[in-house]
């Protein structure tokens, strides 16, 4: 990647890490770049409207027209028309937050769209942040249908992180989540990435590829009341229901849920 094109994104990034204006010195010292070469990029990103200066302070946020492509993302994302209604028949069933995310490049996921619950408590899980494919339901139900060998690779060397005490953060631990989530057919997560939420999630397949997973998501206490296998049962048919759709045999999850057992070599 071009160096220039590089430290741009790098001043995007931190610009939405502050989740606030920043002034430049802050800027420049957090992404470690010269004042001066700070300055000079973030000007070529005002100018397209990627960045905007806030008021005479000289503080910088992110621009508008990060917001234009982030929707044109999503209207063009050709899953989302098919996701929403799958999404909406989880949620008037389980009255809880419903999420759709896909595989991200290699080893992590993202999430794409998502219908909240009515509740006036409730769990948001925001669009578009990348995270790993061992932590959470949503992550687990797309690394446990994956091919052994992918799942080796991508656990294999790994420094895994803690969010919570309830993490799984060692290989013996993932692997055996991965082989209850192949025998029950939908992923279980339980204060894994925040306290006192808790998520169940199937994976959604294109053909005889894994494509992504749906899920609901919500405190923990209130699906525990529902009862987990009575919601992941939910998930998983609605999950098999748009798998159909798009062309995948739910036999093959069968076959892959009998498989060997996993194991790490060192």
């Amino acid at each position: 990647m071009n160096a220039s094109v590089r430290k741009a994104i790098q001043l995007l990034e931190e610009l939405a890490r502050f989740k606030k204006p920043v002034a430049l010195r802050e800027l420049a010292q957090s992404t470690r770049l010269n004042k001066a070469t700070a300055f000079r990029l973030l000007n070529s990103l005002r100018e397209k409207g990627f960045v905007q200066k806030i008021g005479e302070q000289r503080l910088y946020a992110l621009g508008p027209t990060l917001l234009a492509l982030a929707e044109d993302y999503r209207r063009n994302l050709t899953m989302r028309d098919r996701v929403i209604p799958y999404l909406e028949r989880l949620v008037d069933t389980s009255q809880e937050t419903a999420l759709y995310c896909e595989r991200f490049q290699y080893d992590s996921c993202v999430t794409i769209e998502r219908r909240e619950s009515p509740h006036q408590t409730r769990t948001v899980m925001e669009t578009g942040v990348i995270r790993n494919l061992y932590t959470g339901a949503s992550a687990m139900a797309i690394l446990a249908m994956l091919s052994d060998d992918e799942i080796l690779r991508i656990l294999g060397g790994k420094a895994f992180e803690k969010y919570t005490a309830f993490t799984p953060s060692s290989p013996k631990v993932i692997l055996k989540k991965i082989e209850e989530t192949r025998r029950r057919g939908y992923a279980v997560s339980i204060q894994e990435r925040s306290y006192y939420t808790a998520a169940v999630a199937a994976a959604v397949f294109i053909n005889e590829t894994v494509l992504g997973s749906l899920a609901v998501i919500g405190p923990a206490e209130r699906l525990k009341a529902m009862g987990i296998e009575k919601v992941g049962k939910t998930v998983k048919r609605v999950a098999d229901q748009l798998s159909t759709e798009l062309g995948h045999s739910t036999d093959l999850q069968v076959e892959r849920a009998g498989g060997k057992r996993l194991r790490l070599v060192k």
